[in-house]
């Protein structure tokens, strides 16, 4: 079996599928691997490094595609890679398929069979596969240090001769595996930490990190059955931002992290609640591409929005590839070494098992996956 490895193409994106030390796995199992030149560059990986774990480095996609079964990538191949992929390979990406119905047609077209990383259940075996959590935990640590990063202040308390200095007081919307992050990092860093989100029972969640809960008292739940936040009623949020934009005119810094997978951002911060915060305030929106939580962010871009410094990004893990590499890789040779047949060299799909069944999009020409048949 042969695995390919190319170089990444989305604007911003450092990050690589495969490490070497994962490449060195993946030849003990008796696969073949082959890897773009400079496809680890921007995450410290030398093609010698590659070289030396076993992969055959090849010098353009087009090489790096050709003959492979499997294709290991960050992201789904884009538009322009398509005509390198034969029929028959098996993919195993991030393909945001819930908002990409499009391009998952394209894929079944060609005849491929995709693997959407970003849909692994959220079961207990699967919990060493699931690249959203482990780079979600990285996002939200890069998060509030962007954040600090544009402060024109110091974050801890500080005592001098000169007078004490009170600490920065922040304010984390959303508490998934990223915003507890985000709740530990700037607790670590010495500030004042507030947090809310719309499933009360993580509360306790976030006062083990050393947060205070915002609660929005309600009766209705809005967490799905596999963990997510769903859509909230419009009696919600009116009360949840009311409560909000109490806390925003005290706080100077704040990170939202709130996504309903297949459906747009829900808005938390408006641009008037926005003009309430301290001078020199700055807010890190991570669901920038899908809307934003915060009105007025653009993402990949930082603004101004009524006086506040408004950083947009959702792929704040790549900007850590060093950390976020390793773990994407460890994630995808999890998936895949449940269903590789290593006496017969190849991938087996047992399409009863929950991981295939929960993140295969298309096979066979088809697509297969239930968030799609139907709609």
């Amino acid at each position: 079996m042969l695995i390919a490895i190319p170089k990444e193409i989305k604007p911003g994106e450092t990050r690589v599928a495969a490490t070497p030390d994962i490449v060195k796995k993946y030849k003990f199992m008796g696969i073949d691997i082959q890897v773009q030149n400079g496809a680890g560059d921007a995450s410290g990986f030398s093609d010698d490094d590659y070289r030396n774990a076993g992969a055959e480095i090849k010098k353009t996609a087009e090489d790096t595609y050709k003959g492979a079964e499997v294709i290991l990538k960050i992201w789904a191949p884009e538009a322009s890679e398509d005509h390198f992929i034969k029929a028959g390979t098996a993919i195993f990406a991030n393909f945001q398929a819930l908002t990409n119905r499009g391009r998952i047609e394209t894929f079944a077209h060609l005849g491929l069979t995709c693997f959407a990383l970003e849909l692994m259940p959220r079961i207990s075996r699967a919990q060493s596969m699931d690249i959203l959590s482990s780079q979600s935990n990285l996002a939200g640590y890069k998060a509030v240090i962007e954040a600090v990063n544009h402060l024109p202040s110091a974050v801890p308390m500080m005592m001098t001769a000169a007078g004490t200095i009170a600490p920065a007081k922040a304010l984390i919307l959303g508490a998934g595996v990223a915003g507890l992050q985000a709740i530990a990092t700037a607790k670590r860093l010495g500030a004042v930490v507030f947090a809310s989100d719309v499933r009360p029972q993580v509360k306790e969640q976030i006062e083990s990190l050393g947060g205070k809960f915002v609660e929005v008292k309600s009766d209705e739940n809005f967490e799905t059955q596999s963990g997510y936040a769903k859509e909230t009623s419009a009696d919600y949020k009116h009360k949840q931002q009311e409560a909000v934009a109490a806390q925003l005119t005290k706080t100077n810094f704040a990170v939202t992290t709130a996504l309903i997978p297949g459906l747009p951002a829900p808005r938390l911060i408006t641009k008037a609640m926005l003009s309430g915060m301290p001078a020199g305030s700055v807010v890190v929106d991570m669901a920038s591409s899908t809307g934003g939580n915060v009105e007025g962010s653009e993402d990949g871009k930082i603004t101004i929005v009524n006086g506040v410094t408004v950083i947009g990004n959702s792929n704040l893990a790549a900007q850590l590839p060093a950390s976020a590499s390793p773990l994407f890789a460890k994630n995808i040779f999890n998936f895949l070494e449940t269903m590789y047949d290593k006496e017969n060299q190849k991938l087996n799909y047992n399409f009863e098992d929950e991981l295939i069944k929960g993140t295969c999009l298309c096979y066979d020409g088809k697509i297969i996956h239930p968030s799609f048949i139907g709609a």
